[in-house]
């Protein structure tokens, strides 16, 4: 009873204040207008820098000065203590803040197996057949016997002569890092498609190395943190893909499990990213961008486990992954 008195009641003060009401959410939707506008002009005075200052990157004018850093000093000693010189690991680090391009490097020179990491370029490889209209997402590939493998993914265990979209196939490698995917991706392409991927972005001494390889031997397509995380540059810059295309190749990332590096970071921080595992060589790696407000970066890691005995525990190089990112997230987080 009391339910139906409060709700008469309200009904008869709206009644009876109408033109109050209307004019109460009218000035409310002014205000929020008149704030709306205001930061619109904040954003658009940044491009209209543009005719002032012609001969500087455009970038530069449009990043708040507090997000400008260019000092990771002490970040740099604090990881460099840490991870240069370890008995147990090599460890790989390449952190680059994306809005400067201020860096860091650990064991810069030491190149480590990139394990499923080199899925990336090969799936960038049929996007990019995608972008230049030589293949549609849509269109479907086929399982061949030849394509099976069953480290890693479940499309192995499909019939052979089943058909799968490419766009599906991508998703499969980048995502569930499926080498049935990553195979089927590498017998659709042709080896220049591949090559044009590490050329474009300077990894051209890659590819001379791979190509020195005796038949019948696996190619050492080993590198560091520091250069495989071009591709990632690439992406983020879409100086390789187009814009549309390398967009939909990073929402694709997007999706991939949260592990590694992830497990450093909040739950509300993007991070897009690919992790690789190469059991027989004692090697983990994990590397993708995270897209913290206004202060993005890219981050490496690779580990490989020394000695002869290269089994990892478990949960050891998570917790050292885990350390990592979480030092270098509090860092770019609260830098000044």
């Amino acid at each position: 009873m009391d339910n139906k008195k409060n709700k008469k009641v309200a009904a008869e003060f709206i009644k009876s204040n109408k033109k109050f009401v209307v004019f109460f959410l009218l000035l409310l939707l002014l205000i929020c207008n008149v704030f709306y506008w205001q930061q619109q002009e904040k954003k658009y005075a940044k491009y209209l820098n543009g005719d002032k200052y012609v001969f500087l990157n455009p970038a530069s004018y449009l990043i708040d000065a507090d997000d400008a850093l260019v000092n990771f000093q002490s970040l740099r000693d604090s990881l460099v203590s840490k991870y240069e010189k370890r008995a147990d690991y090599m460890i790989s680090v390449y952190f680059e803040y994306l809005p400067t391009g201020a860096n860091i490097s650990i064991n810069k020179d030491e190149k480590i197996w990139p394990a499923s990491l080199i899925k990336i370029p090969v799936a960038m490889a049929a996007m990019k057949k995608v972008s230049d209209g030589k293949w549609k997402l849509s269109n479907e590939l086929v399982i061949l016997d030849e394509d099976k493998d069953n480290s890693f993914g479940t499309l192995f265990q499909r019939p052979t002569g089943t058909t799968i979209t490419i766009e599906d196939t991508i998703k499969q490698a980048l995502i569930q890092s499926d080498n049935t995917a990553h195979f089927m991706l590498l017998r659709n392409l042709d080896g220049e498609e591949l090559e044009e991927v590490y050329i474009d972005l300077g990894l051209d001494d890659i590819i001379n190395d791979i190509k020195k390889t005796p038949k019948g031997e696996e190619a050492d397509n080993r590198m560091t943190a520091k250069r495989y995380s071009i591709f990632f540059r690439s992406l983020y810059n879409a100086s390789y893909l187009n814009l549309e295309y390398s967009q939909k190749f990073l929402d694709i990332l997007g999706n991939a499990p949260l592990e590694y590096l992830s497990n450093g970071l909040p739950s509300d921080v993007e991070f897009v990213h690919k992790t690789g595992i190469r059991t027989e060589d004692g090697v983990r790696a994990d590397a993708g961008i995270v897209y913290l407000t206004d202060r993005p970066y890219l981050l490496t890691v690779m580990i490989q486990k020394k000695g002869e005995n290269l089994t990892i525990p478990e949960g050891e190089v998570e917790g050292i992954f885990k350390a990592i990112s979480t030092e270098i997230y509090e860092y770019v987080s609260q830098a000044k």
